[in-house]
């Protein structure tokens, strides 16, 4: 029998490719849970010093929370279409349910870098400049994250607003993420994956600059 080629992460039978990945998928998705579940309920039962960097964790824990949640879907949408994957597989892409998991995903991912970006900057001016008055007030803190998850939601929520320019945007592939490009995919969601992931890019380089700076 001639079967097309899996992608990597999609098979002809299932969703997830093999053993490995539809495991896996369980048991980070528990650990991603957990965990940050488990460091919100932990900053909230014990006091802290300094509220508004653990206002900061907490929102970080949130956004890293909803990365675990698009794990557990996509693990349990590959229960579903176990060993018929192919039957369903346009149907799926092409979903409600795949449009708004893969937003999802892409709001936690934007709303982590951004959230890092914003912590180690504001660590660094309080340590580089100890005596200025760089150090952020409640109000300031809460306008910066209200802010940080209201960008990411929109950044989640662009490729829905035009389908003409960004067309299936979240249905490229099984599980709902536009992990890259390719020749079929429409210029306008090319250009907007592209600046997206550059953005992460130098986010993710200027964090790590910042806490490798020497002094």
């Amino acid at each position: 029998i001639c079967k097309p080629n899996t992608d990597g992460i999609s098979s002809f039978e299932n969703l997830l490719a093999n053993i490995i990945l539809r495991v896996f998928v369980w048991v980070v998705a528990f650990i991603i849970c957990f965990g940050n579940i488990f460091v919100i309920c932990l900053r909230s039962c014990f006091a802290s010093e300094n509220q508004h960097h653990t206002m900061a964790i907490k929102s970080l824990c949130c956004a890293d929370c909803l990365m675990g949640v698009y794990l557990l879907f996509i693990g349990a949408f590959d229960i579903k279409y176990c060993g018929e994957y192919n039957r369903h597989a346009q149907i799926w892409m092409e979903s409600l349910s795949c449009q708004l998991i893969g937003s999802l995903a892409m709001l936690s991912t934007e709303v982590s870098v951004m959230m890092l970006t914003y912590m180690t900057l504001e660590k660094y001016l309080c340590i580089v400049f100890p005596f200025q008055h760089y150090r952020a007030g409640r109000k300031q803190t809460l306008c910066s994250l209200t802010f940080i998850w209201l960008l990411g939601f929109i950044i989640a929520v662009i490729p829905f607003w035009d389908k003409q320019t960004f067309g299936n945007f979240y249905g490229r592939n099984g599980v709902c993420f536009p992990l890259h490009s390719d020749q079929t995919e429409k210029p306008g969601a090319r250009s907007y994956s592209t600046a997206i992931f550059l953005g992460e890019g130098r986010g993710h380089r200027s964090v790590y600059g910042v806490c490798l700076r020497p002094g």
